[in-house]
């Protein structure tokens, strides 16, 4: 009887039961959860950039046209402001497509 308890007090080789997957996985998760932190990094800084905008053109008192649009050029850029919700928009003059990622920002 005594061997039988030495037997079974043995360690068996444990199976490897990660999948295929799970270290290309795991690789790619941890690039965007960083891709995320940085991405809301940005976000409030552009949220910030975007009230200081708003709160520079109102200070200086710039006035809305017939349909409520504030506009103004500085420097090679146009600012523009809608009265919706107070979309920012600044486009650079080199700029010739409106549709030109980065060519309009929220």
């Amino acid at each position: 009887m005594a061997k039988k308890a030495e037997a079974s007090a043995e360690q068996l080789e444990l199976m490897d039961v990660t999948p295929e997957y799970a270290k290309p996985l795991k690789a790619a998760a941890r690039k965007y959860k960083k891709a995320s932190a940085e991405r809301q990094v940005a976000l409030h800084e552009e949220v910030e950039a975007k009230k200081k905008v708003l709160e520079i053109v109102k200070a200086a008192g710039i006035k809305p046209d017939a349909e409520g649009v504030m506009k103004c050029h500085v420097d090679g850029m146009t600012i523009k402001i809608t009265p919706r919700d107070e979309l920012v928009k600044v486009k650079m003059d080199e700029d010739d497509d409106d549709d030109a990622p980065g060519a309009d920002e929220e």
